[in-house]
């Protein structure tokens, strides 16, 4: 599971940095590193990366929970790492079906996301 943690981590701090690396071609490297004031609107692109962050960080909190959660016990449960590798595996492709204004496929792999969340969350239910 800290794996996937990882991985997901990894995701997170990419799409964190996605739209500055969007706006350097479109501002300049010294503008860039300056005060920034009056920036020009984000290319389409860029705003598609910041809302595709912005969902990012709703569901990201859940899934560190719940994978945390899955490893206090003796040993992580298969439905639980199905459920990890399902929501970071969806998470990468949601990024580009947002990015490349994917509509239906983004609404699919978001779905794809959420059920690997249910997966992991099943272990945890039936501990109750």
């Amino acid at each position: 599971m800290i794996i996937w943690i990882v991985v997901a981590l990894a995701l997170y701090f990419a799409q964190l940095f996605l739209p500055s690396l969007i706006r350097i071609p479109q501002i300049g490297i010294g503008r860039y590193v300056g005060s920034r004031d009056d920036l020009p609107e984000l290319p389409v692109v860029g705003q598609r990366a910041v809302r595709a962050f912005n969902n990012l960080r709703e569901s990201f909190p859940v899934f560190l929970a719940l994978a945390i959660l899955n490893m206090l016990g003796s040993s992580v449960p298969a439905d639980a790492i199905l459920g990890a590798q399902l929501f970071v595996g969806a998470r990468v492709v949601y990024l580009f079906c947002y990015l490349f204004a994917v509509p239906w496929g983004r609404s699919l792999v978001w779905a794809v996301g959420f059920l690997g969340l249910l997966f992991m969350l099943k272990p945890i239910v039936l501990q109750i």
